[in-house]
């Protein structure tokens, strides 16, 4: 009975990071829509689709002082990022370009968000799990477990 209560406390922690996590998307999806509908032309790169105010919006808590990752994640360093990747949200219609970076945000945020505390992501940049064989060390903020 003991066990049973441990395994379904953590089941039901694991829906309310999942809850998290999909509130998280849809607030970085809303951003987006939002930065389109205010203009920004796709063909001009990706920051005129994300621009500075918006990348702030999205990512509210990045920089608190709690995130162990504070600093790290910039905008300029993002838009740079971006930059070496010509066809990264720039190619195809506004909506091609709007699911390709709310997916983006989507996956980085989710793999960089460490609880409720974290909400919006980009506040972990690696992550330790030793419960697998071999333990697990994923590295910034693509994080692809299969």
């Amino acid at each position: 009975p003991e066990l049973y209560y441990k395994i379904t406390l953590a089941d039901q922690l694991k829906e309310l990071v999942s809850m998290v996590r999909s509130v998280a998307l849809a607030v970085c999806a809303a951003a987006l829509l939002l930065a389109m509908a205010a203009g920004g032309a796709a063909a001009q790169g990706v920051g005129s689709v994300i621009t500075r105010a918006v990348y702030e919006t999205m990512l509210p808590n990045r920089d608190n002082s709690i995130c162990p990752a504070k600093g790290f994640y910039t905008y300029d360093a993002f838009i740079a990022a971006a930059g070496t990747f010509p066809g990264f949200g720039t190619t195809g219609s506004a909506d091609d370009v709007k699911r390709e970076l709310a997916a983006f945000f989507g996956q980085t945020s989710h793999e960089t968000t460490g609880g409720p505390q974290f909400q919006w992501g980009y506040c972990f940049k690696e992550e330790k799990t030793m419960a697998t064989s071999p333990p697990y060390y994923g590295r910034g903020p693509i994080q692809l477990t299969g």
